[in-house]
């Protein structure tokens, strides 16, 4: 039962009924496994819950994502693990649904470790392991309603925060955030809790803004590695997987700021593109490119946290990029006429 803890800090606790109004709390339960659909079914009845919508496959499950105001998800994963997953990830991603922060509790045949990371890593709030008690599911709600974890959001993952409370890294200013939580509002009536249309746009915003700066840290890493690299080993070819994961990067970027209100953001994401088409096609570049790249990613970076000396290092970024790309093709047309 380690995962389990692991998943949810509050697993041990004793089960109580916490006294929350769950009668109108929307939930929809995915059980396609007919000899437990009524145990799973009883239990979240028995728990408090009253709207409880049961689909049996993934289709109608995405369907009344799609199409239905809910709270909650339950979804059973004895079988159709990784469609599960899928869908957990679609809904936290913002493509099922038009809200990527429901409340999701899978619940699990498979107690290891490893299944239930798969879940955590999807974004789901909660796994609870068969056999599932209408006190388990009492102590969950208690959890969710007082304690659901805050989310976090990089390029890959939209979900709960995982990390230990003394983990430290580049990103870690950035913090946690607060999202929707229909459960509790309705349980409890607390009105920063409900879920409208400002709260998720708000949340979303903050989403955007939290993967785009984890991509361009990101991004800033492989840049310096790739410089280390160069500078060590000149005229060696650069690793191919690292080069990709870089205009994969500078892609997500390119796209996350194409509407960004700043034009020094644009201008400077612009330069990054051109010097990252110039390292792709000398296909050899040398450390000072990589360093011009990773010059790039800190003017962003800078950008993006609000630091004052960031239009300076914009400006040094893009009117020493435009003198490299320049001096490289006036070198390339030089020898084409020779």
């Amino acid at each position: 039962q380690s995962g389990v803890q692991s998943a949810s800090p509050f697993a041990d606790q004793a089960d109580t009924a916490p006294g929350y109004d769950l009668a109108n709390v929307e939930v929809v339960l995915f059980s396609p496994v007919q000899n437990t659909r009524r145990i799973i079914r009883d239990a979240v009845h028995g728990a408090g819950f009253r709207r409880v919508n049961v689909v049996i496959s993934i289709d109608a499950l995405r369907r009344a994502v799609r199409d239905s105001e809910l709270d909650m998800l339950v979804l059973e994963a004895k079988q159709q693990g990784n469609e599960i997953c899928e869908h957990i990830h679609d809904i936290r991603h913002g493509r099922l649904g038009n809200n990527p922060y429901l409340v999701i509790t899978v619940i699990t045949w498979n107690p290891s470790d490893a299944a239930i990371r798969t879940f955590i890593n999807a974004g789901a709030d909660d796994i609870i392991t068969m056999p599932v008690s209408i006190g388990t599911v009492t102590s969950r709600v208690d959890h969710i309603v007082e304690n659901r974890q805050k989310f976090v959001a990089t390029s890959r993952y939209v979900g709960p925060d995982r990390r230990s409370p003394d983990r430290t890294d580049e990103a870690a200013d950035l913090g946690s955030f607060e999202v929707p939580n229909g459960v509790r509002y309705k349980a409890t009536g607390d009105l920063s809790a409900k879920v409208d249309l400002e709260k998720i746009e708000r949340a979303n915003r903050i989403v955007q803004e939290h993967r785009l700066r984890r991509t361009t840290l990101q991004f800033g890493q492989i840049t310096a590695k790739l410089e280390r690299f160069t500078k060590d080993k000149p005229g060696d070819k650069v690793p191919g997987k690292e080069l990709s994961e870089m205009t994969e990067l500078v892609q997500y970027i390119a796209r996350q700021t194409q509407d960004d209100a700043r034009q020094e953001v644009l201008d400077l994401v612009s330069s990054l593109e051109k010097i990252m088409n110039e390292a792709i096609f000398e296909g050899r570049p040398k450390s000072n490119l990589f360093a011009l790249l990773r010059v790039h990613g800190e003017a962003l970076l800078a950008l993006l946290r609000g630091e004052e000396e960031a239009a300076d290092l914009v400006v040094r970024a893009v009117f020493t990029a435009a003198k490299v790309i320049d001096a490289r093709a006036s070198t390339r047309n030089n020898s084409e006429l020779h």
